[in-house]
């Protein structure tokens, strides 16, 4: 089974900011766990290294997700 299919049934809330793709979020995640990077880490890896923004399908163009909740 594809993790695309796993990760389908998360969505987002009716209120609130839309949430990030679960499979992008997946990734970030992977590369967290693999470069043993902290949240603010993670943000700023994805924020400079075009290898890391490819491997979670983010452009150049795109913000990239937060590590803050507010």
């Amino acid at each position: 089974m594809r993790i695309e299919t796993l990760l389908s049934g998360i969505h987002n809330k009716a209120n609130g900011e839309k949430a990030w793709p679960p499979l992008l979020m997946f990734k970030a995640l992977l590369l967290q766990s693999w470069y043993r990077l902290s949240d603010p880490g993670l943000k700023k890896q994805l924020a400079r290294d075009l290898l890391f923004r490819r491997f979670v399908g983010l452009n150049l163009a795109d913000n990239v997700p937060d590590h803050s909740p507010v």
